[in-house]
């Protein structure tokens, strides 16, 4: 990424756990107003931050607006980055996590998936040393969920196409186990979103959206995306303020979902298929990281238009917003740097 990033306008030229109400009962999605326009957006690089090692693919980057940190999936260098939010400097670097894929956190501990140890790393804030390793109950570890709820974490497994849920805090006792849909799976799990609100998971798996009460580890619902052949759905995130989950995919779309019914209320075109999103909720965008197109595409959650698609490098596709600022963390992980990125609307 340059110093400078190049403003986005509409299709310019030159992304855990919101709550939701219960599908029974949640209001209908609001309707994006007929012709509204969307906000013009600008993302100006504050500060790059140089990385260890030598990067080349990162799985996620998860904010931990508490700690006043970042936690970066550095996999190739089989680490875990932590950044200061305070400095924007580099904290600290947990070495030894195999293929580091999902994360998730709470007061206490970050937790990570192993991908080829089909194992979870638990990691002490207190010490940012790996204090316990959790066999994830099947293939090749990807999302994780920490559902304070129950005080539990939950891990999809790719390549066994199942989940499992153990205890958040020590001895992090292994409690259920889940087999996904559909089966057998082509693709298997990618990302999700939890809901605290009706303590609920919505995870992709194929061309699905599986709906998973996170208490009982059940699936409650399999919605069918209207997807072409051979495009999966990717990461997802619940628009609370509207009532819908809005659904990355490997193709050059976005879909807006109503869980409730289970209908797409709409498509948004974008530049190339997004791996992991996130939101601004206080200025109602959603950014996506797509990696062939390698841009920050933007939509605004109001207008459900596709606002900017923002230049970044090659095959960059994960970041996520700090919530209650205007910083954006994205990983180049070709450049094996991090842009701390500043969102202006007008």
């Amino acid at each position: 990424m340059k110093p400078q990033l190049v403003a986005g306008v509409a299709i310019a030229t030159a992304v855990l756990a919101a709550g939701c109400a219960s599908p029974a009962t949640a209001p209908a999605p609001a309707a994006p107003p007929a012709q509204a326009p969307g906000p013009h957006v600008t993302l100006t690089t504050e500060k790059t931050i140089s990385l260890p090692g030598v990067g080349g693919h990162g799985d996620v980057v998860v904010t931990d607006p508490a700690a006043h940190s970042v936690y970066i999936a550095q996999s190739p260098d089989n680490n875990v980055i932590v950044l200061d939010t305070g400095t924007n400097t580099v904290r600290t670097v947990v070495t030894g996590i195999p293929s580091a894929n999902g994360i998730a956190f709470n007061d206490a501990y970050v937790f990570v998936a192993e991908a080829p140890a089909s194992a979870v790393a638990v990691i002490a804030k207190a010490t940012w040393q790996v204090v316990a390793t959790v066999p994830s109950g099947g293939k090749t570890p990807d999302a994780l969920y920490a559902d304070p709820a129950d005080g539990s974490i939950i891990v999809a497994n790719d390549d066994s196409n199942n989940m499992e849920e153990f205890a958040a805090s020590a001895p992090f006792a292994v409690r259920k186990t889940l087999a996904l849909q559909p089966s057998p799976a082509k693709t298997g799990p990618d990302l999700g979103t939890y809901s605290a609100g009706d303590d609920r998971i919505y995870q992709s798996d194929d061309n699905d959206v599986l709906v998973i009460d996170a208490k009982t580890l059940t699936i409650q619902r399999v919605i069918a995306l209207p997807l072409a052949a051979g495009t999966a759905a990717k990461d997802m995130y619940y628009d609370q303020a509207r009532h819908l989950l809005w659904i990355a995919t490997s193709g050059p779309q976005a879909l807006a979902l109503d869980p409730a019914t289970g209908a797409v209320v709409d498509t948004v075109k974008t530049a190339s298929g997004a791996d992991q999103i996130a939101a601004d909720r206080d200025r109602g965008l959603l950014f996506l990281g797509e990696g062939k197109a390698g841009v920050l595409g933007v939509i605004d959650l109001a207008s459900h238009r596709n606002i900017a698609d923002i230049k970044i490098e090659p095959d960059f596709h994960t970041q996520d917003h700090l919530p209650s600022s205007d910083l954006v963390y994205a990983y180049l992980n070709t450049s094996n740097t991090i842009a701390v990125d500043k969102i202006s609307v007008q």
